[in-house]
């Protein structure tokens, strides 16, 4: 298996209940009073322009 810690992080992350929960968990309040996690959707690319 190539790059486990990359599919691990996408099989993970690709659910968005594991991900909100983990922002929620995990980033300090005044990032979550700028960020919109309810908005959150997957993104089929790796790299996102704006």
């Amino acid at each position: 298996m190539q790059n486990p810690h990359d599919k691990f992080f996408k099989e993970t992350f690709g659910n968005l209940t594991v991900a909100k929960d983990f922002l929620r968990n995990y980033l300090p309040q005044n990032i979550m009073d700028i960020v919109d996690i309810n908005s959150s959707e997957p993104q089929k690319d790796s790299f996102i322009n704006e």
